[in-house]
């Protein structure tokens, strides 16, 4: 059992995060990192959301269920991850402001090699042992490692040809969620995660914080004027986590303690719970509803920065 989990530490976990990325690279061309400047208020928005509303939340949560240091810290570790290319895909079947959704993707995974550690010190060291050495260096160093180099091969592979990178594309992030149901059956398999002992509480904490995130994030984004559209993509990109990050990192906390297994157990939850508790915002915006429940709809095309509204001259005045 120790041998099985230990593979899954050293090999698989680290396969699926470079398997994700390259998908995610392969589907990439250099001009897509133009569109982080097309809609800087819209990127604001939503890098806003990543680094300060969803760890808010994590934060919150742990304190009013009263978590104990395992939980707190997975809840921050999944918090602190950036979305991945699942949300740029889930947004595009939802009719969602893709390029929009692509921006916050790119920059919020080039910056977490930074925002990762700091978020998880600032965050998460109240729930850690007094004499626990974060390891900051060793983080941004594997996140730079396992990000970053997939990623750049990736993207080179779709420069060389398209085609062929994107069913290389469509074939690793297939292949990756394979890896994570291994993952999950190893952590079962070896005793390192124990459901049956951790009782309805975590499970019940953790569809709260997933469905509280679904269902408050359009409202805040329509709160700040932005379309149904952008909170479709804003709010996909919140919930839909690069969690793979999260399992590369479990291995630093709580080493040989049955937290661990805790951390590692929230992470491998919010990542099967995720993508089905965001599906109903899809369908809504589909079908002509917005995502935020009880407004109307509101899908203005979004604009780019500096160009005037409909009706409205380069300057702002009406025609």
């Amino acid at each position: 059992m120790q041998a099985l989990q230990q593979f899954a530490e050293t090999v698989l976990v680290p396969t699926q995060l470079l398997l994700a990325m390259f998908g995610m690279g392969a589907t990439l061309a250099v001009k897509d990192f133009a569109l982080v400047l097309k809609d800087p208020l819209g990127l604001g928005l939503g890098l806003a959301l990543q680094l300060l509303y969803v760890p808010a939340l994590a934060v919150g949560f742990a304190t009013a269920f009263g978590l104990g240091p395992g939980w707190s810290v997975g809840l921050v570790l999944v918090a602190a991850v950036p979305g991945g290319a699942t949300s740029n895909l889930l947004t595009f079947l939802g009719r969602g402001n893709v390029p929009l959704s692509i921006a916050v993707t790119i920059s919020s995974t080039l910056a977490c090699a930074l925002t990762v550690p700091l978020l998880l010190r600032l965050l998460a060291a109240s729930h850690l042992p007094a004499d626990f050495d974060f390891p900051t260096a060793r983080i941004f160093r594997d996140v730079g490692l396992y990000l970053f180099l997939p990623l750049a091969v990736g993207m080179v592979a779709y420069r060389a040809s398209p085609e062929r990178a994107r069913k290389a594309s469509d074939w690793a992030i297939k292949l990756s969620v394979v890896v994570v149901l291994v993952i999950a059956a190893s952590s079962l398999g070896s005793g390192r995660i124990k459901p049956l002992e951790y009782g309805l509480l975590p499970p019940a904490m953790i569809v709260l914080f997933v469905v509280t995130l679904t269902l408050f994030t359009p409202h805040l984004c329509r709160l700040v004027g932005r379309s149904d559209a952008d909170a479709v993509a804003l709010s996909i990109e919140v919930v839909v986590r690069n969690v793979a990050i999260g399992l590369l990192l479990v291995r630093f906390f709580f080493p040989g303690e049955p937290e661990q297994g805790q951390v590692l157990f929230v992470c491998l939850f919010y990542a099967g719970l995720s993508t089905p508790v965001a599906l109903p915002l899809l369908f809504r915006h589909r079908m002509g509803k917005s995502p935020a429940l009880g407004r109307g709809q509101a899908d203005a095309p979004p604009r780019v920065h500096g160009e005037p509204a409909p009706g409205e001259t380069a300057i702002g005045e009406r025609e």
